[in-house]
């Protein structure tokens, strides 16, 4: 009869053990290594879009570039200004290059170098239709100026018509007009407001619009408001409180002096509350150079 070792039957498996542990530990690196594999994935991702942003961004700008070289080799006059703004195209392009995130935050800056060269290319085609224009008209004029004395009156007033088109296209314009009630917070932080109660200012933000062939330097800009009923907040109704527009002596609610360099500034003018401001359609309209330059409304309520 077989003898049975009481030891051997008390002895651990330390095989399974060590298997389950293997079994469990293969588990653990195997799900770490998806999760590794997924987090690899989204940096991938990320990584391609910011790529694909940056390369669309840098285009954009170097073909920026290359239009300026263009206008600047078309109107040599011209140079100085937009060598200046190419200028401004590399520096932004440097700092495109150089990032190493998302360049959305340039995006808006990129879309307002390309307005600005819009407006420079529109400007000069219009000058340019302009002068063809007068060349042809001169060439006439030129050739029967001895003719008749009638001949001479219409060159004159050809010559006034096309003064007067040169003057409208100096004219300054404004957009992106915002007019609302203001309430003044500590630190003179501004909080818009509807309420005609708690109104303590009217603000007027805008902007003044690039161009090229106005006369640069300082302007003086002019605001008027009219309440509900049509009247003008005015600090007073004497000379001092107006300013002439097309012959005539208009009251203004405020003024601000505005340093204009032929480039898009942005000028905020305030009106501060004399009275309590009755609820309704406020309108406001801007002058500058003896021209109307923008208008625009807003509502206050109860």
């Amino acid at each position: 009869m077989e003898s049975t070792n009481p030891e051997l039957k008390k002895k651990p498996n330390y095989f399974m053990y060590l298997s389950i542990l293997l079994f469990i530990v293969c588990c653990v690196l195997t799900w770490q290594l998806i999760s590794f594999n997924k987090q690899i994935n989204v940096v991938t991702t990320e990584k391609e879009t910011i790529s694909n942003e940056k390369d669309k961004v840098v285009a954009q700008l170097e073909n920026l570039k290359k239009e300026y070289d263009q206008l600047s080799k078309d109107n040599t006059q011209l140079t100085e200004m937009f060598n200046k703004e190419k200028e401004q195209v590399e520096a932004l392009l440097q700092k495109v290059k150089n990032s190493q995130g998302s360049v959305s935050k340039y995006k808006k800056q990129i879309t307002s170098m390309e307005g600005r060269l819009k407006e420079y290319e529109q400007q000069i085609e219009e000058l340019k239709k302009q002068n063809k224009e007068l060349t042809v008209e001169n060439f006439h004029i030129k050739t029967v100026l001895d003719s008749t004395s009638t001949e001479n009156k219409q060159l004159s007033s050809q010559n006034q018509a096309l003064s007067e088109t040169v003057s409208k296209g100096s004219a300054l314009t404004t957009y992106d007009i915002n007019a609302n009630g203001i309430v003044v917070k500590s630190k003179g932080k501004e909080i818009p407001t509807k309420k005609s109660k708690r109104v303590e200012k009217i603000r007027v933000c805008f902007t003044i619009g690039e161009n090229a062939i106005a006369t640069a330097g300082a302007k003086t800009v002019y605001l008027r408001i009219a309440d509900p009923s049509g009247n003008i907040l005015s600090s007073g109704a004497g000379d001092e409180y107006s300013f002439d527009y097309q012959g005539t002596k208009l009251q203004y609610s405020s003024k601000e002096q505005v340093a204009f360099n032929n480039k898009a500034v942005d000028v905020c003018i305030y009106w501060a509350k004399i009275k309590d401001f009755t609820p309704g359609s406020y309108t406001v309209d801007l002058f500058a150079d003896g021209n109307a330059i923008g208008t625009s409304t807003f509502i206050l309520e109860k």
